[in-house]
């Protein structure tokens, strides 16, 4: 059973995208909430595909940045992800990631 299966609504199976698809919707600035409590419950597919897309935006000029928010903790593949790519604004309740939020420009020299 595939997911589109799975779901017997068309306008709902109509929405199911990939990863990247789903991240090129957010805009920079949005505050985006996810869902935490270590490995088993953060999502990890789009926030990679999320930190892509910024890096993309920022090979353009463009200073895409948004707000994450979650329940509880996460790890590499959505904290680290999004601090690697220089993505998050600001970060609530906490980064759990040693990756740190400003890559080059508020680095203490």
């Amino acid at each position: 059973m595939t997911n589109a299966t799975r779901i017997h609504c068309p306008t709902l199976r109509n929405r199911i995208m990939s990863a990247s698809e789903a991240a090129a919707l957010i805009p920079a600035g949005a505050n985006v909430g996810m869902s935490g409590f270590t490995g088993a419950g953060y999502p990890k597919a789009v926030p990679q595909a999320l930190a892509e897309h910024i890096q993309a935006q920022h090979a353009q000029g463009d200073n895409y940045r948004i707000n994450i928010w979650t329940g509880a903790s996460t790890a590499p593949e959505l904290d680290g992800a999004l601090a690697e790519a220089d993505g998050i604004e600001l970060r609530l309740p906490y980064q759990s990631d040693p990756t740190p939020l400003c890559q080059d420009s508020c680095r203490l020299h």
